[in-house]
């Protein structure tokens, strides 16, 4: 199944487009479609997501045409 992905902020500045679709498998969490992109498994848990919308769970189902925005959450002083 296709999701829409979109990379926002310090995120986007990695190897794939600002927003591009992807096929996932049809029984795949947000955090199964995470562990795809190849990222540090260090650095998953600070990555936020929105999906449709509305902030959701790493745990969270995906379904054909969902809508993801990916944000690193970072801090600072």
């Amino acid at each position: 199944m296709k999701i829409n992905v979109e990379f926002v902020g310090a995120i986007s500045c990695g190897p794939h487009q600002k927003k591009q679709d992807f096929d996932v498998n049809d029984k795949a969490s947000v955090r199964d479609f995470l562990e795809t992109l190849h990222f540090d498994k260090a650095h998953l848990d600070f990555i936020q997501v929105v999906k449709n919308g509305t902030r959701c769970a790493h745990s969270d189902a995906l379904k054909a045409g969902d809508r993801l925005e990916l944000m690193l959450m970072v801090g600072g002083g």
